[in-house]
């Protein structure tokens, strides 16, 4: 029955068998640590050389945005927030320097305008320079990419996935070595329920990770009243970029001290979780997220057609 299955539940290592190195792309500061924490742990525990590529790191000056939106506005404290989680990581990070689109003309009156994706691939902003950083990533030998599902149809994410999933249909192995994970806003089911992709793996709404902070998670769950237009997949598709494909979702299980090690990182951005309900909301969301789910969620595109479209 559609809809009923369940991850299979894997090492890390079961993913990434004999990679030179993992690279997370997050397209906001705190996005890598939200979704993949434990993952990145993980991967530096294993030896693995890991870096997170965040995409989305320019904003507007604090003088013209204005107390409203400071929480986003001031990146000196969001770099240095930045800072302090890839310290915890102890691993490099590089910062593409695109201006996210809480910032971008036409300016939003609303957070509609940022669930909302256009109908057509090319309407997005940015993809093919974010497309053209992550092929000069798979030149590397070996290398797996993680990229956003864009789950919660934040337009950012959606950007950043589609931008993946065309570098992956570019390259001869891209399917093999571009993964994708389960973005903050899987922590709604609501919205996982309305992705293409991740309600194909649902979950009982008694397992919601918001029943673990059921303020925060009313917040979350409203949310996803807010997203309009297709997914990142859908776009692809669309586009001709890609042919008919199918997905499947593994969780990566977390031990207890690489749990910790991710919700330590996740504390660094204060500025942020208090946006998001609070950093003990946060983090016990997250949780229950691993507890009822298995672990950090990542899926796999296959091609059903047995090529990619040219």
């Amino acid at each position: 029955m559609p809809g009923s299955s369940r991850p299979l539940r894997v090492s890390l290592s079961e993913i990434c068998c004999g990679a030179a190195g993992i690279v997370v792309l997050s397209p906001h500061f705190d996005d890598a640590a939200l979704a993949v924490g434990g993952l990145i742990a993980e991967g530096i525990r294993a030896g693995i050389p890991v870096e997170v590529v965040t995409v989305f790191t320019d904003g507007a000056p604090i003088s013209v945005e204005g107390k409203r939106r400071r929480a986003f506005t001031d990146y000196g404290v969001r770099r240095a927030e930045d800072d302090r989680a890839l310290a915890v990581w102890g691993i490099a990070g590089r910062r593409l320097g695109f201006r996210e689109r809480l910032f971008r003309e036409p300016l939003p009156s609303g957070p509609l305008p940022l669930f909302r994706s256009p109908r057509r691939l090319a309407d997005l902003s940015y993809v093919a320079e974010i497309e053209a950083v992550i092929i000069e990533l798979l030149t590397r030998p070996d290398i797996v990419v993680f990229a956003p599902l864009g789950i919660g149809n934040h337009i950012d994410h959606v950007t950043v996935a589609a931008a993946a999933m065309c570098a992956a249909a570019a390259s001869t192995d891209g399917d093999e070595r571009v993964v994708y994970y389960e973005d903050f806003n899987a922590l709604s089911e609501c919205c996982r329920r309305r992705h293409p992709v991740a309600r194909t793996a649902r979950f009982g709404w008694r397992g919601a990770p918001g029943l673990a902070r059921p303020g925060s998670g009313i917040t979350l769950e409203a949310m996803s009243l807010l997203v309009r237009g297709p997914s990142a997949d859908a776009l692809v598709e669309r586009s001709g970029r890609v042919g008919a494909t199918r997905w499947s979702a593994v969780a990566v299980v977390l031990s207890k001290d690489v749990a910790d090690i991710k919700f330590d990182a996740v504390r660094q951005y204060r500025s942020q979780t208090a946006v998001l309900g609070g950093e003990d909301a946060i983090v016990s969301m997250i949780r229950r997220s691993h507890e009822r789910r298995g672990g950090e969620l990542i899926w796999r595109r296959y091609s059903t057609a047995g090529q990619r479209t040219p």
